[in-house]
């Protein structure tokens, strides 16, 4: 079991309400409903204001597009990192239980593991996986894996994670891979500014983190 030492990247959760013009559409296929909303008005930006080199870095996605389910929600993510749209799918499964208890890290309730899975959203996964080699200095012509990856995941909000509240989660995740220790990132998922970030705990996790993320 991993052990929580200290929370460095706890969110400040505050409760805002926003209004935004979203189209939505509602799919069912006899056993899921799920409904897809394209959030409108929203700016890609840049990956990350970060340059290639040793220090540690920190990534920013935007949520373009939000695919509702009857426990989930799928995120679909855009940045931009040179001449490149990078990307990912992220669902999130709803109502997370909170990992700080009595202003404490609970390491009996605060892990779960397949709570948040990452996925290839084809060409812009590719391109982050380029992007994130450049930004890393580890040369790679990898692609995304194309399975999902499942991280475990340690909660490190005061409450169970309601996505349907404009607010922001924070998550520490660690990620399996074939070539390290398990990478551990910090994951942030900001439902009012619809994006989603994460950063390094340490330069040391890259390699493995890119082995995570193309599954070599």
């Amino acid at each position: 079991m991993y052990k929580i030492q200290s929370i460095a990247f706890l969110a400040t959760a505050t409760v805002l309400m926003a209004s935004c013009g979203n189209s939505n559409q509602k799919k069912t296929d006899g056993s899921d409903t799920t409904t897809v909303n394209k959030i409108e008005g929203v700016k890609i930006e840049q990956f990350t204001n970060g340059s290639p080199g040793a220090e540690k870095k920190n990534f920013f996605l935007r949520i373009t597009d939000e695919i509702k389910t009857d426990s989930s929600r799928i995120y679909i993510t855009k940045s931009l990192y040179k001449q490149d749209t990078v990307g990912a799918k992220f669902e999130v499964v709803d109502f997370i239980p909170a990992g700080i208890i009595d202003g404490q890290p609970s390491d009996e309730v605060g892990f779960t593991k397949g709570k948040i899975r990452i996925s290839s959203s084809g060409q812009q996964s590719d391109n982050l996986i380029k992007a994130l080699g450049d930004l890393f200095q580890i040369a790679t012509t990898d692609s995304f894996t194309k399975d999902v990856i499942l991280p475990n995941v340690f909660s490190s909000n005061k409450v169970n994670a309601d996505l349907s509240k404009k607010t922001a989660y924070s998550f520490k995740l660690f990620l399996d891979n074939k070539k390290a220790a398990p990478a551990e990132l910090f994951f942030n998922v900001d439902t009012y500014k619809h994006s989603i970030e994460f950063s390094e705990k340490d330069p040391s996790f890259r390699a493995g983190l890119l082995s995570a993320l193309t599954g070599k």
